[in-house]
C-alpha cells in the first residue's frame, strides 16, 4: 500500500512538472524581445574572451554567467533559452527535494506545489529574457538549496562534493554569495560543533573561506571594488558634507567641483560625477588612491559610521531592501503566470516587506531553541535563510548604492523561499508528534465498533 501511494505522489509530482513547464515555456513565448541593461555588453565582452585566458577571470563582471552564455554561443535567443531551461531544471530539482524532506505524505505534494508557485513569481521568472546574471544566479540559489536539503537530511561525502561545486558557481556568478557563505560558517559550526560531523562541517567552512578570499581577488583585479568606490563616492559620500570631510581626511583626493555636482537635485549630475571619477584625466590620483587605499579606507568609513551602516538600511532604502519593485526590468511582452493576485501575494509577498521581514525573523528566532532541543538539522537551511536577511542587506547597502532593488532581491527570495520552508518542516514535525495519538485514537474507536 504504501509502495503504491508514493507512486502516485511520484506521478502526481511529474505531471505537476510538466504542467508547471508548459505555463513557463508558453509564458515565454510572449515575450517579444529580450531585455538588455547598461553591464549586459560588460557580460558578452567577458563572454567572448578565451576561457583559459588570466583576462576571462578577472574582467569587469563576475566570470560565472559568461561560463553558462558561452553554451549557447552568446547568442541572445539562446541565452533566453538557455535561462529558462536551466531555471525549470533547477527550480524543479528543489521542488523534489523540498518534497523529500518532508516526512508527512500529505504535505509532500503540497510542499512541492509551494516551491514551483513560489517560483511563478515575477521576481523569479521575469529575468529569464534578461541579459544579465539574475537568471543563472537565481537557478543556481535554488540548486543550492536543493542539494543542502539532501545533504543534511543524510550526510554522504559525494553530497557535501556536490554542494560545494554549486557553491563555487554561484560564487563566481554574484560576488555578493562570497559574503552569504561566509555568513553561514558560525551558523554551520554553532549546529555541529559537537557532533560526529564537527570534522567535515571545518572542511565545508574551510571550503567557504577560500571561495570568499578568491572573489575577493578576482574582484580586486577586476577593478570590481574600484567602481563600487566610484559610484559610492559620487552617490554617497560626495552629496553628505559629513563623509567628504572623513575622506578627505583620510587621504582622497576631493574634487570641488565634483562635489558641487554631486549635490545637485539632479540625479543624472551623480552619474556624471561617477563617470568623472571613471575616466577624467583630472581624477586620476582619486583613481590612485581608490586603488591602493580605497577598499580599506572604505571598510573603516563603514565601522567608524556603524551607526548609519546598520540602520540606513531601514531608514533610508527600506523600499529597495525588504521589498524591491523592479517592474522597470520586465522584459516587451511581459506577462505575469499567477493572474489571481491574491494567490501570488500569499506565495510571494510584496507588500508589507518590512513588516514581513521582522515577522519572519522573529519567528525564526522564536524556532531556534525548538529546532535545537529536538536536534532538526534541516530546521538550520531555513532558518539560515531568514536571519541572514539583514546582514546581507546591510551589505547590499554598504557595497554599492546604485539600483539597490535589483541586488536585493537575492535575499528576499531566500527570505520568503525560507519562511516556506520553515512552515513545512514545523507542520512536519507537528504532525509525526501526534500521528502516534490520533492513530491510536482511531484504532481503538475501530475495534470498540467491531466489538
Amino acid at each position: 500500500m504504501k509502495k503504491i501511494a508514493f507512486s502516485f505522489l511520484l506521478v502526481f509530482e511529474a505531471v505537476f512538472l510538466i504542467y508547471y513547464s508548459w505555463l513557463r515555456i508558453d509564458n515565454a513565448g510572449r515575450v517579444k524581445e529580450v531585455r538588455t541593461f547598461g553591464d549586459t555588453g560588460d557580460y558578452f565582452d567577458n563572454a567572448a574572451l578565451p576561457i583559459l585566458s588570466v583576462e576571462f577571470w578577472t574582467d569587469l563582471r563576475p566570470p560565472g554567467t559568461a561560463l553558462f552564455w558561452k553554451i549557447v554561443d552568446s547568442d541572445p535567443a539562446g541565452i533566453f533559452h538557455l535561462h529558462l531551461g536551466f531555471s525549470i531544471l533547477c527550480w524543479g530539482i528543489l521542488a523534489f527535494s523540498v518534497s523529500k524532506s518532508l516526512n508527512a505524505f500529505l504535505l509532500k505534494p503540497l510542499g512541492f506545489l509551494t516551491v514551483l508557485g513560489f517560483s511563478l513569481s515575477r521576481d523569479i521568472f521575469m529575468w529569464d529574457p534578461f541579459l544579465g546574471s539574475e537568471s543563472i544566479a537565481f537557478s543556481l540559489m535554488a540548486l543550492f538549496l536543493a542539494l543542502v536539503l539532501w545533504a543534511l537530511d543524510e550526510w554522504k561525502t559525494y553530497k557535501v562534493a556536490l554542494v560545494l561545486v554549486i557553491a563555487w558557481l554561484l560564487v563566481l556568478t554574484r560576488d555578493t554569495f562570497a559574503y552569504f557563505l561566509l555568513m553561514t560558517i558560525p551558523v554551520l559550526l554553532g549546529s555541529f560543533w559537537f557532533s560526529t560531523y564537527r570534522r567535515a562541517v571545518l572542511m565545508i567552512s574551510l571550503a567557504f573561506v577560500l571561495m570568499f578570499f578568491v572573489s575577493a581577488d578576482l574582484a580586486v583585479r577586476g577593478d570590481r571594488t574600484f567602481r563600487a568606490l566610484a559610484m559610492n563616492t559620487s552617490r554617497r559620500i560626495y552629496p553628505s558634507d559629513t563623509y567628504t570631510e572623513y575622506f578627505r581626511h583620510h587621504g582622497m583626493p576631493v574634487d570641488e567641483q565634483l562635489v558641487l555636482l554631486a549635490r545637485d537635485p539632479d540625479p543624472q549630475d551623480k552619474f556624471l560625477v561617477n563617470k568623472a571619477l571613471l575616466f577624467d584625466e583630472d581624477q586620476e590620483d582619486f583613481r590612485q588612491w581608490a586603488r591602493k587605499s580605497g577598499r580599506r579606507e572604505y571598510i573603516k568609513f563603514l565601522w567608524f559610521f556603524k551607526a548609519d551602516t546598520l540602520q540606513k538600511v531601514f531608514n533610508e532604502t527600506a523600499g529597495q531592501s525588504f521589498s524591491p519593485d523592479v517592474y522597470y526590468y520586465t522584459a516587451t511582452g511581459y506577462r505575469p503566470i499567477l493572474k489571481d493576485s491574491r494567490l501570488a501575494e500569499l506565495l510571494y509577498p510584496v507588500r508589507f516587506g518590512l513588516v514581513y521581514f521582522f515577522g519572519a525573523n522573529v519567528l525564526a528566532a522564536f524556532f531556534i531553541p525548538i529546532g535545537w532541543r529536538l536536534r532538526k538539522t534541516l530546521w538550520i537551511a531555513p532558518l539560515s535563510m531568514i536571519l541572514l536577511t539583514y546582514p546581507q542587506a546591510v551589505l547590499v547597502w554598504a557595497a554599492d548604492v546604485n539600483d539597490i532593488a535589483r541586488h536585493s532581491l537575492a535575499h528576499n527570495i531566500l527570505l520568503r523561499l525560507g519562511l516556506w520552508l520553515l512552515v513545512f518542516l514545523v507542520l512536519d514535525y507537528c504532525w509525526n508528534a501526534v500521528k502516534p495519538r490520533v492513530e491510536e485514537i482511531f484504532i481503538s474507536r475501530f475495534a470498540n465498533v467491531r466489538e
